[in-house]
């Protein structure tokens, strides 16, 4: 393989890498406000397609999973997803929490709900404060996160 066939390989395996990097990545600290349940502390949020698809990891458990994106308003948007087959059993001994949250991204503010099925249960809810993390790899956004 010439010299020159090796620069087009580099060359395509770096578009290839930036191509499958988030569009945008955020670090949120939330903090329970009401509800007799757990609500994440730490979620990392990973939006792709132009802020149409994320990916949320829970920095407590790891875990790191889709989440349906609607925005919401301009400056605004709804995530839904949840933790399946994690020990945080609900009152109905479900084992999978789900939560829906809006970011906001004008003020990088956060509020969550936990969603149950329930009735006559507070619904847990939390809110916080997001920064935005977009010059480091994913990989290493998530270890600075965790530190």
């Amino acid at each position: 393989m010439g010299l020159l066939n090796c620069g087009y390989v580099a060359l395509l395996l770096t578009f290839a890498g930036a191509a499958s990097a988030a569009d945008s990545s955020f670090r949120c600290n939330l903090e329970p406000i009401s509800g007799d349940a757990w609500v994440p502390s730490k979620i990392a949020i990973d939006f792709f397609d132009d802020f149409n698809t994320a990916q949320i990891t829970d920095a407590a458990f790891g875990v790191s999973v889709p989440a349906k994106v609607v925005k919401r308003s301009g400056s605004s948007y709804v995530l839904s997803w949840s933790l399946p087959g994690l020990a945080v059993l609900m009152e109905s001994g479900e084992a999978e929490p789900r939560f829906r949250a809006v970011l906001n991204m004008s003020n990088l503010k956060m509020s969550i709900q936990s969603i149950r099925l329930e009735e006559g249960t507070t619904l847990p809810r939390g809110s916080g404060s997001c920064e935005r993390v977009d010059s480091l790899s994913l990989l290493a956004q998530y270890q600075v996160y965790l530190q």
